[in-house]
């Protein structure tokens, strides 16, 4: 549970970037039940993506700041495969040229997943400094 003056800047930071950018949300559901969960937008809108090492995202793209398959029993069984086939679709409508996010290449431990679940998904490493390698993919 986020606390009250974070989740604040949480909808004050969704609130802007639906009015510069559109949607940069979704809720991946199973039966009813929420199973994960994405988050998107152009790298201006992420302060932190500055810290990554493995160079700043490319204003072409749109950044995926998280794609997290929330219930354990799903990961492993395409859910995250199916969220990533949607949001490149509705990207492709809006006209958008690219997707690029910071995979981690160790662990699954990171908030957008690890790089070999984006490297199966048509991703190619686009800047590798360290365990979070830049990863694009060409829409």
């Amino acid at each position: 549970m986020l606390k009250p003056e974070n989740e604040k800047q949480k909808l004050e930071w969704f609130s802007k970037v639906e009015k510069e950018f559109g949607n940069c949300i979704g809720i991946a559901y199973q039966d009813g039940v929420p199973t994960g969960f994405f988050q998107y937008a152009p790298a201006k809108f992420f302060a932190r993506v500055k810290e990554y090492i493995s160079g700043q995202p490319s204003e072409d793209a749109v950044f995926l700041a998280c794609l997290h398959i929330t219930d354990e029993e799903a990961r492993g069984k395409g859910f995250g495969t199916l969220i990533l086939k949607d949001l490149v679709a509705e990207l492709k409508k809006r006209g958008i040229k690219a997707i690029e996010t910071y995979a981690r290449r160790s662990s699954e431990n990171n908030p957008s997943g690890p790089l070999r679940f984006y490297l199966k998904n048509g991703f190619k490493v686009d800047n590798e400094k360290d365990d979070f390698p830049l990863a694009r993919l060409e829409l």
